[in-house]
């Protein structure tokens, strides 16, 4: 072979799946990508094969800057996906959209819709029948959710660990009470503000979810130190939990999680402290008159 003559070796000569979509493609961002696709037919069919290898998808970063059909060519041709972030896709997805996606991808452990204002109770049914594998789940602030749409979802999803129905305010004591008694593994609850919460919620995952790590109960201002304190007795492993704004949830309960290391939002009363300085501080005159 002549030494002097061109070669006509391109990028396109590299192999596609291995090395450009694995260790080229995979460091560059959605716009970047998708701008790529506009450069040439055959840059194109790489950033579409690319899409149809991923195993996670986040457009949280976007948020409304994105659109329904940049999430179908993101989407639709890949059924590997393992993790979808599109929280605060307020406006642009849809059911239409997210259903498909659903469907052909039955491995998927992480999903987080937060502040997806434009799905429905649909969604979650079609979780519930084609992820079986789901782990981490996150409706905040999906006003839409309600107590029948939940209960398709969590019947088929006992692998839950990580649950946020914060800002939910449409559920109700027996939405989360049918949850935790198909879903008895969950370690991480979020029910903040959903007004409508008694202690019957918090006693039943105290009672059905022993592994508890953290409960977030803000804003749930029904609820009293009665349940917390059975929280206390029934998770051994709890490490944290949020009860800012709980108005009758007090050192009563508290005080033996602080005694147990775990980690409380609300401070303890000053009150407290110096009755408990008041106090030792008259015991020891006492001994020292005795």
């Amino acid at each position: 072979m002549d030494p002097d003559s061109k070669s006509d070796v391109s990028i396109f000569d590299i192999p596609w799946q291995e090395v450009l979509c694995r260790h080229v493609l995979s460091h560059l961002n959605l716009p970047t990508l998708f701008s790529l696709r506009l450069v040439s037919q055959k840059f194109c069919s790489l950033v579409d094969l690319h899409f149809s290898l991923v195993f996670t998808i986040n457009t949280s970063t976007y948020a409304d800057c994105f659109s329904s059909a940049a999430f179908t060519v993101l989407t639709s041709r890949n059924s590997f996906l393992k993790k979808m972030i599109l929280c605060n896709s307020k406006d642009w997805l849809s059911d239409v959209s997210l259903l498909p996606v659903i469907q052909n991808n039955p491995l998927l452990d992480t999903i987080d819709l937060a502040n997806c204002l434009s799905i429905s109770n649909a969604s979650l049914y079609t979780i519930g029948a084609y992820c079986h594998k789901l782990r981490w789940l996150s409706l905040r602030g999906c006003v839409w959710v309600t107590s029948d749409g939940m209960l398709p979802l969590i019947t088929n999803q006992q692998p839950l660990e990580y649950v946020d129905l914060s800002g939910c305010w449409n559920l109700d004591d027996e939405a989360i009470i049918q949850l935790v008694q198909y879903c008895n593994g969950i370690r991480y609850l979020m029910l903040n503000n959903i007004y409508g919460l008694t202690d019957r919620s918090v006693l039943s995952v105290a009672h059905l979810c022993p592994q508890l790590w953290q409960l977030s109960v803000q804003g749930c201002w029904r609820l009293t130190d009665h349940s917390i304190q059975m929280l206390g007795e029934l998770c051994p492993e709890l490490r944290a939990i949020q009860v800012q704004e709980c108005r009758n949830i007090t050192e009563i309960s508290l005080a033996p999680l602080r005694a147990r290391k775990v980690r409380i939002d609300k401070p303890p009363p000053l009150t407290s402290e110096m009755l408990r300085l008041e106090y030792r501080e008259n015991l020891r005159r006492l001994n020292l008159q005795i």
